[in-house]
C-alpha cells in the first residue's frame, strides 16, 4: 500500500496522530512518523470520523475507455461518507510520493465526490485527503489511468445520465463540446442496470434523412459505466460527416458482438462535407439527445475581408512567395482554433510576430496562425477545441496593418514534411457555413 503525508500533498503542516499508517515512513513521504499501530488491512478503509473523510468505491463518468479505466483529464466520482471534509484528492501511482498527482476540490457532498483527472496521473490507489493528513486509503479504491485516446474526449464534461424512455433498466446522457453555434463533439455514456451482460448500440444519426453516420456497440456489463467520444467522423476513412443537425440514439440487443461502424461515404473536404450515406438506425431506438454538428469554424470573429492580391497565397515576398492567407481584421479581433487540436509551436519570428501552429486537426492537417498581437494565451502541447480562443490579431513581425496570416499544411505537417496548399476557399467555406 502506498500513502503519504498530507505536507508534501497540501503544503500544509501535518500533526502526527496515533492513527497515522506506518507505511507512511517508507513510501517517501517529508518526514518520519513515530511508532504507531498496525495501519489498517489493505482491503478496509480508515475507520471514519465525524472530521475523517471515507472512501467507499470509485467509479469513471467521463472519459472511460474500459471498466475501471479512466482517460487522464477524464472525471472520475467517488463516493463514501464525510467527503465534504476534503480538500483534495490524490492519484497515488506507484510506490513513493514523485508520481503523485493531487487535484484540489471544491463543490463537494458528504457521500459523492467528482474530480477531473489530472494530466498527470498514473494508475493505482486513489485517496482523499484533508488539511491533516490523508484520510481515507483501501487497496480496493483504485483505478487504472490511461492517455486519452480522443483529442477532445478529455476536455468534454461528463454527460448527465438519465432513464431512457422505453428501455428498462439503462440510464444515458451526452454532453458536447461548442463551436460556435453549433458543437464539434459529443461524448456519450449509459450504464445497465440489467443483472446480466447486454449489448448497447449507439447511433449518431442525421435528422435531415434519419440515416446512421457512426455506431458503436458494446456489451455493457450490470453497473459499469461506458463512455465513447464522436468527433463528427463519417466513415471508416476518417471523412467530417456533413455539417448540420445529428440525433443521438441508443437500442439493445442479444447480440454481444462489440465494434464500431461508420457510413459507407467516401472522400471528404475539410470543415464537415462529406458525401451523403449512412444506414438506419435499428428499429425501437430511443433518442437520448441532439446537436448540431460544424466541421470547422471561421478562425476571425469579427469584421473582416481578404485584403488585396499582395495577401493571396503565392504572393512574392522578400526571398520567399507567401505561404498563407491573409485575412484583414481589427486591431484586437479575437481569433479561435478553426479546428481543435494539439499546440505544436507557440513562438515569435522576424516575420510572423506572435504565432501558433495547431497538429491532429479533423482535417489531418496543420494549421498556423500568425501576428497576434501578444503571445498566443495557449501552451505548446496544450489540447485545443474547435473554437476555441487562441489570441487576437495584431501586427506583430513582419506586418503593416493588423490581421491573421492563416497557413494549412498537408501531413506530415509545418515544416515537418508536409506542404502548405492555398485556404482561401477553405475560409471561405467555414465563413459561409457561419
Amino acid at each position: 500500500m502506498k500513502t503519504t503525508f498530507a505536507a508534501a500533498l497540501l503544503g500544509a503542516a501535518v500533526v502526527a496522530t496515533a492513527a497515522a499508517p506506518a507505511a507512511f515512513a517508507q513510501a517517501g513521504g517529508a518526514a518520519t512518523v513515530p511508532s504507531a499501530p498496525a495501519a489498517a488491512p489493505l482491503s478496509e478503509s480508515a475507520p471514519a470520523t465525524a472530521a475523517q473523510p471515507s472512501i467507499a468505491a470509485i467509479a469513471c463518468r467521463a472519459g472511460c475507455p474500459a471498466p475501471g479505466t479512466v482517460e487522464r483529464g477524464g472525471t472520475v466520482s467517488l463516493s463514501g461518507q464525510q467527503l465534504d471534509g476534503a480538500s483534495a484528492v490524490v492519484f497515488l501511482g506507484g510506490r513513493g510520493s514523485k508520481d503523485d498527482a493531487r487535484v484540489r476540490v471544491s463543490g463537494k457532498s458528504a457521500t459523492q465526490l467528482d474530480v477531473k483527472v489530472p494530466s498527470t496521473a498514473k494508475s493505482g490507489q486513489v485517496v482523499v485527503a484533508t488539511a491533516a493528513g490523508v484520510a481515507s486509503q483501501s487497496k480496493t479504491v483504485s483505478i487504472r489511468v490511461v492517455k486519452a485516446a480522443s483529442s477532445v474526449s478529455a476536455t468534454l464534461p461528463a454527460p448527465v445520465l438519465a432513464p431512457v424512455a422505453g428501455i428498462a433498466q439503462l440510464d444515458a446522457g451526452i454532453s458536447t463540446s461548442r463551436a460556435g453555434k453549433g458543437v464539434s463533439a459529443a461524448q456519450v455514456a449509459y450504464i445497465s442496470h440489467a443483472g446480466a451482460p447486454v449489448a448497447v448500440r449507439i447511433d449518431v444519426v442525421r435528422s435531415d434523412d434519419g440515416l446512421s453516420v457512426f455506431s458503436d456497440t458494446r456489451t455493457a456489463a450490470p453497473e459499469q459505466q461506458q463512455t465513447l467520444t464522436w468527433e463528427g467522423r463519417g466513415n471508416s476513412a476518417g471523412a467530417l460527416a456533413l455539417d448540420g443537425r445529428y440525433d443521438v440514439r441508443v437500442s439493445v440487443s442479444t447480440d454481444a458482438s462489440a465494434r464500431t461502424v461508420f457510413s459507407a461515404d467516401s472522400g471528404a473536404v475539410a470543415g464537415g462535407a462529406a458525401p451523403q450515406g449512412g444506414s438506419p438506425a435499428p428499429t425501437g431506438s430511443q433518442r437520448i439527445g441532439g446537436f448540431t454538428f460544424v466541421g470547422a469554424v471561421f478562425p476571425v470573429q469579427g469584421t473582416y475581408n481578404f485584403g488585396q492580391s499582395a495577401a493571396r497565397f503565392g504572393a512574392g515576398r522578400s526571398g520567399h512567395s507567401h505561404e498563407g492567407q491573409d485575412v484583414m481584421a481589427k486591431c484586437g479581433t479575437p481569433i479561435v482554433a478553426a479546428q481543435g487540436g494539439v499546440i505544436k509551436q507557440k513562438a515569435y519570428h522576424g516575420n510572423a510576430g506572435n504565432y501558433v501552429v495547431i497538429g491532429s486537426t479533423a482535417s489531418g492537417d496543420d494549421h498556423m496562425y500568425a501576428h497576434f498581437r501578444a503571445p498566443a494565451v495557449v501552451s505548446r502541447g496544450q489540447r485545443v477545441a474547435t473554437g476555441q480562443l487562441l489570441g487576437y490579431a495584431g501586427d506583430t513581425g513582419s506586418a503593416s496593418a493588423c490581421h491573421l496570416h492563416f497557413e494549412i499544411w498537408s501531413a506530415p505537417g509545418w515544416y515537418s514534411g508536409g506542404s502548405p496548399s492555398d485556404p482561401l476557399a477553405t475560409l471561405k467555406t467555414w465563413a459561409a457555413a457561419g
